[in-house]
């Protein structure tokens, strides 16, 4: 959700399990209240007068509620992560088939490993199991 900031206000400083924190309070144009807790002493996520997209979260800790708020994050580095993921498993896949299949045929008939290789990788990737009613693969 979308908010504009109207004030920021530093609330001190602490040290917990997880290192050292500061907290500030945000007041927004809309009358909301949170809490932000930042890492460094000087935070630059939320600024007087911008619009920031933000998460919101409540909790309560000692009978009172607390607003948290944190900006949203709009990274998208892990997609092509798991892009380049996939890619490097399917070559994992392929040496893989083309290994096995230089131990099924050997090593004198190149074009008919290049075949077996390409059916036993799509049989993993794709689950296309071979079609061939022939024999004529030497297992």
């Amino acid at each position: 959700m979308k908010k504009k900031v109207l004030n920021v206000t530093p609330q001190g400083d602490f040290e917990s399990q997880y290192g050292h924190f500061y907290k500030w309070l945000i007041d927004f144009q809309d009358g909301f209240q949170a809490e932000y807790l930042s890492k460094t002493e000087t935070q630059n996520k939320f600024i007087q007068g911008q619009d920031v997209d933000v998460e919101i979260s409540t909790r309560e800790y000692n009978g009172k509620t607390i607003n948290k708020v944190k900006p949203v994050s709009n990274f998208q580095g892990q997609q092509r992560q798991s892009n380049q993921s996939s890619n490097r498993d399917e070559l994992i896949v392929k040496q893989n088939a083309l290994s096995n299949a230089c131990n099924v045929i050997g090593e004198a008939d190149v074009a008919k490993i290049l075949e077996v290789a390409e059916l036993f990788s799509n049989w993993v990737l794709k689950g296309e199991k071979p079609s061939s009613t022939t024999n004529d693969l030497p297992f």
